[in-house]
């Protein structure tokens, strides 16, 4: 059984503290938004811009991995990961674009940045799949 190289386990540090501030905020945000005093509208921005900086940590730590990996072909299949998550994320984004303009949807996707983590989750699979 192989060891996990050094990179991974700083990645997979990164991305459990990133995770854990993410769930703590949002969970301790929405519970004070939900409650029966909940925060002003500048307490509120301020919740929402506190629960959108643990996701741009995980953004930073996946760039960062691939900094950090000293294995090319490990590299390779991470900059494909991350090329077809953002086609991937693009093509979704668009097509809901369109919809909104011709007013079948009204809304865009709010959540392009959890949708863009999915579309590299699923990219993992098929480009490992493809290797």
């Amino acid at each position: 059984m192989s060891k996990m190289p050094v990179y991974m386990k700083r990645y997979s540090i990164r991305l459990a503290i990133f995770m854990s501030l993410y769930i703590a905020i949002l969970v301790g945000g929405l519970s004070w938004m939900n409650s029966a005093n909940p925060p002003g509208e500048p307490v509120a921005a301020v919740l929402a811009i506190l629960t959108a900086l643990p996701i741009l940590g995980i953004f930073w730590t996946i760039f960062r991995l691939l900094v950090e990996m000293d294995d090319e072909y490990q590299r390779l299949l991470m900059t494909k990961q991350i090329i077809i998550g953002t086609a991937m994320t693009l093509g979704i984004a668009t097509v809901w674009q369109f919809l909104n303009v011709y007013g079948v949807l009204f809304h865009g996707p709010q959540w392009i940045g959890v949708i863009w983590l999915a579309m590299f989750g699923i990219a993992g699979g098929l480009v490992r799949w493809k290797a």
